[in-house]
């Protein structure tokens, strides 16, 4: 029987530290370009609608804060591929 102080499972430090830093998502990112989503997401914020854009993020991903987030991300990707 376990006291209140022991844990039930031991906690695996290295699960998802790859990922957590970013670095293999930002690989595969590089490296496949944008998806489908992402497209229409895009498009939408080059032709300068940043409301149509988050209308179709916030349809497919079902949450306004998700949303907001892949809308920046693509902005920022958007942003840094013009001054490239």
């Amino acid at each position: 029987m376990l006291s209140k102080n022991q844990k039930k499972y031991a906690e695996n430090k290295t699960s998802g530290s790859i990922f957590k830093q970013g670095s293999v998502k930002k690989l595969i990112k590089e490296f496949l370009g944008l998806s489908p989503l992402e497209k229409k997401i895009y498009e939408n914020l080059v032709l300068g609608k940043d409301k149509k854009a988050l209308k179709i993020a916030k349809k497919k991903l079902g949450d306004i804060r998700r949303s907001r987030t892949k809308r920046d991300t693509v902005n920022y990707f958007l942003r840094t591929k013009q001054s490239s």
